[in-house]
């Protein structure tokens, strides 16, 4: 809440990335939480009004998520705050191999607004090459990937560096959703 109660995120744009296979509790939960702090939040995917599905138990059939409102390369980080890109498996990995949003990733860090990735979403960083010298965390599986990106890897539940936000999987989503809402509300 803001110091006057209302919502603390009116005027911030937020773009949440939505592909088949990202994991539902962590588009769910930022979805929402934005959305009850007064952001604009939008649902970007590689296709505008698209409807993917989330990773349920076998990586592509869980729960449908929310249409997309735009597609990724239509995208243009000058006019957002935050880009947060969810994890799960196939989802992430879909999007490392996205050109589109690895070049969001990549002007939103070079504006030095907030990124945020948990789970294996910390693979589209390392495949933009914004990880070079940076303090990140994530599942212990992928903590090489990070190693090997440059990212100084902590064993943390969530981490901030200046612009970019990590967390390790859902079990840390407040301290994740925390650590976004500060550095947005800052």
């Amino acid at each position: 809440m803001a110091k006057d109660g209302g919502p603390r995120l009116m005027g911030k744009k937020i773009a949440l990335l939505a592909a088949t296979g990202v994991h539902e509790h962590e588009f769910w939960v930022p979805y929402y939480r934005f959305k009850e702090e007064g952001a604009s939040l939008l649902v970007a995917g590689p296709e505008r009004g698209a409807t993917y599905y989330g990773e349920g138990r076998h990586g592509k059939d869980g729960l449908r998520l929310a249409a997309t409102d735009a597609s990724i390369a239509d995208l243009n980080a000058g006019d957002l705050d935050a880009l947060i890109i969810p994890g799960g498996i196939w989802g992430p990995l879909l999007l490392r191999a996205h050109a589109p949003a690895l070049q969001l990733v990549r002007e939103m860090n070079a504006q030095r607004k907030l990124i945020g990735a948990i789970c294996h979403a910390q693979w589209v960083l390392a495949s933009a090459d914004v990880l070079r010298g940076r303090r990140a965390t994530s599942p212990d599986d992928i903590a090489i990937d990070l190693k090997n990106a440059g990212a100084e890897w902590v064993k943390q539940p969530a981490v901030r560096d200046e612009n970019l936000v990590t967390a390790i999987y859902f079990g840390y989503l407040p301290e994740f959703m925390r650590l976004l809402l500060e550095a947005l509300d800052a």
